[in-house]
């Protein structure tokens, strides 16, 4: 099994630190302000799952799965390093919809990285499509400060 195939949802919460972006005007909130609920590793693949928790009712949840051997710098998404890129969910309620990346819009600019140390700071930039309107949404001049970085055995 790998990391790919743990239901998160189920893990205890772990990392610290935040997750912003800005969203473009016409989608349903115009900013992310998240925490991370997990940062966790299994030394080949890296998973962080923030969300903005904005009204009781209402949150936004931004999910990154990445290869653990990610070089500083810029990497698009459409390399070896990101098995899936970004995911973006909204939920009102009790219901959810989920958004996966365009495929090959978007890119993350690793600034630090240290596995050891558990921390991972970076810059991001993707858009999404709402299935319902076919409309392009996109999640801009993101920042990735989070540590705590948790190794899991699976």
């Amino acid at each position: 099994m790998s990391i790919k195939d743990l239901e998160l949802d189920k893990l205890k919460k772990s990392g610290e630190g935040t997750v912003i972006a800005k969203l473009n005007k016409d989608y349903i909130t115009d900013k992310f302000e998240g925490k991370p609920d997990l940062f966790i590793t299994d030394n080949k693949i890296v998973a962080l799952k923030a969300t903005y928790q904005k009204s009781s009712t209402t949150s936004f949840t931004i999910n990154l799965t990445f290869d653990a051997n990610i070089k500083l710098g810029r990497n698009e998404f459409s390399t070896e390093h990101f098995p899936s890129p970004f995911r973006f969910s909204y939920t009102s309620g009790s219901h959810t919809k989920g958004y996966t990346s365009a495929k090959n819009a978007g890119f993350i600019v690793v600034e630090e990285f240290n596995i050891a140390k558990g921390i991972f700071k970076a810059a991001f930039n993707f858009s999404f499509v709402d299935f319902d309107t076919n409309e392009l949404h996109q999640v801009h001049d993101g920042q990735i400060d989070v540590k705590g970085l948790e190794t899991i055995e699976v």
